[in-house]
């Protein structure tokens, strides 16, 4: 059976979600760990900005909490059980696992990111040999109900994600797309944010990493400027918005922005990249969790079309309890061939 443990930003704030978020590293290194315990069929854990999940094909007699104690010692965390949503029935699992993956439960409805968040997280657990037949099905069901969603309705038709939003609200506040602007960090957040900041028009952007040659080399996609890092108050007055895509906590901190004034700074992490001095009234800063009221006014596209997803999911659910249900019968007659 498939049960799911989630933390996400419906139930969970920013605060708490950032204490479990998983590196790459540290999935392959839990999935090491975990190989050959008894109960344990297939395991699939996705770990974004907006949720960390943890889908489990186990048996019966396994118990999915030692599973979660495990994972807390992994982070030395102790995210309180309540604040998980933990999901058992097999067919609500398996419905929630492909609307997560088809943006129903995103921040952004529709998001465009999740389905390669998806398909990176397939990925180190089959490396791994943790996906098995069930999840493997599960996970055909995922890409046949996106391919059809995207041909038969238009709730893909012009999705965003959360870096979207970020172009938006700096729009929406300065009304100008000349205003000198900072992104630190160069990964897939940092380059999904200059590409709509590129088709919004904006002019003025410089990158910034500790890797320098990442930020050259996306500042260069997009006809943006990079420059050395820097983090002093003498570089970062230059900019009126300051958005943070590195996934490393306290890059920007109270200490080093005392002398900061009168900017805009975005966080587009759960690391908590920035932090603003207790005392600050000059600036503003907005994290992942204050874009969740723009989650639905903005998008009426993707909102109309979400009983048509609801449809297509459903289709494809009954196909895949149908191949379940003849599964099980298999298995239950070759038991009984043995027995004979």
């Amino acid at each position: 059976m498939i049960s799911i443990m989630s933390l996400n930003f419906l139930r969970t704030d920013l605060s708490v979600r950032s204490y479990f978020q998983f590196t790459e590293q540290e999935l392959n290194n839990v999935y090491q760990d975990l190989k050959g315990k008894d109960g344990l069929l297939g395991l699939l854990i996705i770990s974004t900005c907006n949720r960390t999940e943890v889908y489990i094909d186990h048996e019966n007699s396994y118990d999915i909490t030692t599973l979660l104690q495990y994972l807390q010692e992994v982070k030395q965390t102790q995210v309180p059980l309540s604040q998980f949503e933990i999901i058992g029935d097999p067919k609500n699992t398996v419905k929630y696992i492909v609307e997560v993956a088809n943006g129903l439960h995103s921040l952004v409805i529709g998001d465009k990111q999740i389905l390669s968040q998806f398909k990176r997280a397939f990925n180190i657990s089959q490396q791994n040999n943790f996906i098995n037949g069930v999840m493997e099905r599960v996970f055909q069901v995922i890409f046949r109900s996106h391919k059809r969603i995207s041909n038969e309705t238009n709730y893909h038709k012009g999705s965003k994600s959360i870096s979207h939003l970020a172009v938006y609200e700096v729009n929406r506040k300065f009304r100008d797309k000349n205003i000198p602007i900072l992104v630190i960090g160069a990964g897939e957040i940092a380059a999904d944010l200059l590409k709509y900041f590129s088709t919004q028009s904006f002019t003025n952007i410089t990158v910034i990493n500790r890797t320098m040659i990442k930020a050259q080399l996306l500042a260069n996609r997009y006809d943006y400027v990079s420059a050395d890092y820097n983090i002093y108050p003498g570089f970062l007055n230059q900019f009126q918005a300051i958005i943070s895509c590195a996934a490393a906590e306290n890059i920007l901190n109270a200490a080093s922005l005392k002398d900061v004034t009168n900017k805009l700074f975005i966080d587009l992490t759960t690391f908590s990249s920035i932090i603003l001095p207790h005392s600050d009234s000059s600036n503003r800063l907005l994290t992942l969790d204050d874009f969740a009221h723009l989650r639905d006014s903005a998008y009426k596209d993707q909102v109309s079309a979400v009983e048509s997803v609801s449809h297509i999911i459903s289709d494809e659910l009954t196909i895949f309890f149908n191949w379940m249900t003849k599964r099980e019968s298999f298995k239950q007659s070759n038991k009984f061939i043995t027995a004979q």
